[in-house]
């Protein structure tokens, strides 16, 4: 009779771990959300025709970009390079007039 409970106690002492990382899973409540697909976006990945600048049709497939499109379109030119994105990114806030 000892060899069905030896059997048992090994299937128990074999499934806690299990049990363990069950009991730790997130709930769907729980879980983060899922990421926007509007963030995130390299200029290479928005950049589609590879040709060093992002138009305005390139642009609209993000909605962030396309709102911002006017601050990094610099030059005015109707395309955001590279230079003007690493420009718009690291020059100071401008101050208000006062």
């Amino acid at each position: 009779m000892k060899a069905p409970r030896l059997l048992i106690a090994g299937a128990v002492a074999a499934l806690l771990p299990l049990a363990g990382a069950v009991a730790q899973s997130p709930t769907p409540d729980q879980a983060q959300p899922p990421q926007d697909s509007q963030q995130g976006a390299t200029f290479e990945s928005l950049d589609k025709d590879s040709d060093g600048r992002i138009s305005k049709s390139e642009a609209s497939v993000n909605a962030n970009v396309t709102a911002q499109f006017s601050k990094y379109d610099l030059n005015g030119n109707g395309f955001i390079e590279k230079d003007e994105v690493t420009t718009a990114n690291t020059a100071p806030p401008p101050t208000p007039n006062q």
